[in-house]
């Protein structure tokens, strides 16, 4: 074929990523590396999003267009692999950053009089990069690796740190000189890390840390995920004041915060209406009025078949609800899935192809006393569905939501960022598998916090809970109400049991989550379960575990006795002077800290002394351990 019309091929896409991983590693804002590039995964309008499925979940879609304030949003997958027949390459776009890179040319110079091994400092417009993988001066051709270091705020915002500024002391620096990047020890000391210029100019990056001296300047409210010059348009602040940029490690943990919503799928009709709107929406949406809807289903061969029969305004209402969402505040989701999992199964449970729900009760033969006490039903949950949806990200601390699972508004501490300049839809997954719920019986539990010695343990945590944790997040205790005895409880024992379960269930401990639902008017629960959007998620492993349930509970009870790490650990008090842990009792990671992938709310309110007795009971308080209570 002639080169003039030869049909140009798509490169090669630089990374691939699992559509889970988007939601919560690789989503817009987020920093990546690479073999041989830094990158910055760009904003939902420079994603490729064709074959982009929607998402039907009502009760999601009601809650991301709530938290977002956009009444059109929809849900859908992430973008699809490559497909090279259309030559479509890389459907995720990623813009290079940071622009500053180092030089892979070492040499030595004095910082302070310390010697040190100092690299060239050089930005991609110095002239002196090629394609941004070389650095060229007269002695020959270098790599460059890019800079560690970024600076950001806690709202997502993000930007290169102005170098010569930093070094010179002086923002709008106009000062030319070459830059060093100079490492005294093994470069994980910002004590001994040094910015200096050709002429000797030098300043110690920890300076960058003291923020009371301003050194990075105030945040401009940057976005480049969103386009290489985009900014916020509001003004950055943080309770009332000018926010200031902070140093920032590209690859630490705190670099990228996501916060999403996820609820369980509650049954409804397989083939509902409002399922089938969701489905045909782009075919649905020359309809602009209830006039429009006969002719649509006339002239529309999919539309005339799906609909055959449906009320045109019925049709239409269900179009608009689609299109506007609902006004009213949405329901807690956890209450909503606490209420059917409690209730009875029949008309909600169904193995029939296409179902989103299937669970029978289980009763373990000959139960001991203890648990005939605690448990009121054990549900092998053999089918479910749970979709997430990501509505946006913070950094260095993360966004905090409801026990219930609606988002709070922490804007006056860290405001969410943007996932795009016009958004339109968001990334969500649908994932399918099966769990065990523990429903608890509710007058043992409310008779267990109302003891004495449950009450004086949960009285440490609720004055380190509003001393410190409300403090350090922005929150008063209307937004966020102490959650509870009943909570730590049944969060710390579900851990324990996690950790259990994992070791003979055939799933890792990390691909095991928890929902903990401990609401005093409709009841108490535990719904421990695992899903992937393949068929990893359904392997049978936790019902089967479901029906030695008796012992696993044994076991985890066992478990909470004794830690690696006693007596220290048991003897912590959530208002320690100096180890700050506001929402740990007895927990640390050797008993009851799991991956922040599997706990519901980052491994905070635990305490395993609520659970089972501990070396460091206090004969003089009384134990207050479930343990003891279902066992006196």
């Amino acid at each position: 074929m002639p080169s003039s019309t030869r049909r140009k091929t798509a490169p090669p896409p630089l990374g691939e990523a699992r559509q889970s991983q988007v939601l919560q590693l690789y989503g817009p804002g987020a920093m990546v590396d690479l073999p041989d590039y830094s990158l910055l995964i760009s904003g939902l309008d420079f994603w490729n999003n064709t074959g982009c499925d929607l998402i039907h979940e009502p009760r999601l879609l009601q809650l991301v267009r709530q938290a977002t304030g956009m009444a059109r949003v929809d849900l859908r997958t992430p973008p699809k692999e490559v497909d090279p027949l259309k030559n479509i390459s890389g459907s995720i776009k990623a813009f290079r950053f940071p622009e500053w890179s180092v030089a892979q040319k070492v040499s030595e110079r004095l910082a302070f009089g310390i010697p040190c091994r100092a690299r060239p400092l050089v930005h991609f417009n110095d002239g002196c990069i090629a394609d941004w993988r070389t650095y060229q001066d007269d002695e020959g051709k270098y790599a460059v690796v890019p800079v560690r270091f970024v600076m950001a705020c806690p709202h997502g915002h993000l930007s290169d740190i102005r170098w010569r500024d930093f070094c010179f002391r002086q923002f709008g620096c106009k000062n030319n000189e070459r830059l060093y990047l100079l490492e005294a020890g093994t470069g994980n000391d910002f004590t001994q890390i040094y910015v200096q210029s050709e002429g000797g100019t030098t300043r110690k990056l920890a300076d960058a840390l003291v923020t009371e001296m301003s050194p990075l300047g105030l945040c401009q409210g940057q976005t480049p995920w969103l386009g290489r010059n985009a900014r916020d348009p509001d003004k950055c602040t943080t309770d009332g004041k000018p926010t200031q940029n902070r140093l920032l490690v590209r690859s630490a943990t705190n670099a990228y915060f996501t916060e999403t919503i996820s609820v369980i799928s509650l049954p409804e009709e397989a083939n509902s209406l409002a399922k089938r709107v969701t489905e045909l929406k782009d075919d649905l949406a020359l309809i602009e009025a209830e006039a429009d809807v006969a002719a649509a289903l006339k002239f529309n061969p999919r539309l005339k078949s799906s609909f055959a029969g449906v009320d045109p305004a019925l049709l239409w209402q269900k179009i608009e609800a689609q299109r506007n969402g609902i006004s009213v505040q949405p329901a807690q989701p956890k209450d909503e899935e606490l209420a059917l999992l409690i209730g009875p199964m029949d008309g909600v449970s169904s193995s029939a192809e296409g179902s989103l729900f299937e669970a029978d009760q289980w009763q373990p033969p000959n139960p001991p006393a203890w648990f005939s006490k605690a448990i009121k039903r054990v549900l092998l949950v053999h089918r479910l569905r749970e979709v997430q949806a990501l509505v946006g990200f913070t950094r260095f601390t993360a966004r905090t939501s409801s026990l219930g699972g609606l988002p709070i508004d922490t804007t006056k501490v860290n405001r969410r960022a943007p996932l795009a300049n016009d958004l339109r839809w968001v990334p969500a997954s649908e994932n399918k598998g099966e769990g065990i719920f523990i429903e608890f019986d509710t007058t043992t539990i409310k008779a267990w916090a109302a003891s004495d010695p449950v009450k004086m343990r949960a009285g440490q945590f609720t004055k380190a809970f509003e001393n410190e944790w409300l403090a350090s997040r922005g929150l008063d205790d209307k937004q966020f109400p102490f959650p509870g005895a009943p909570y730590l409880l049944l969060h710390s024992l579900s851990h324990l049991l996690i950790t259990e379960m994992a070791l003979e269930c055939g799933y890792g401990a990390s691909s095991i989550r928890e929902r903990i639902y401990a609401n005093s008017e409709i009841g108490y629960g535990i719904l421990i379960f695992t899903s992937s959007s393949g068929s990893e998620g359904s392997l049978g492993g936790l019902v089967g575990a479901g029906k030695r349930i008796v012992s696993y509970l044994d076991k985890a009870f066992e478990r909470g006795q004794l830690c690696s790490n006693d007596p220290f650990c048991s003897e912590h008090d959530p208002n320690h002077e100096f180890d700050i842990r506001p929402t740990h009792g007895a927990a640390c990671h050797g008993c009851e800290l799991i991956a922040e992938t599997s706990c519901e709310i980052r491994n905070e309110f635990l305490d395993r002394a609520l659970v089972s007795p501990t070396v460091s009971v206090n004969a003089e308080t009384g134990d207050p351990s479930f343990w003891e209570f279902i066992n006196a």
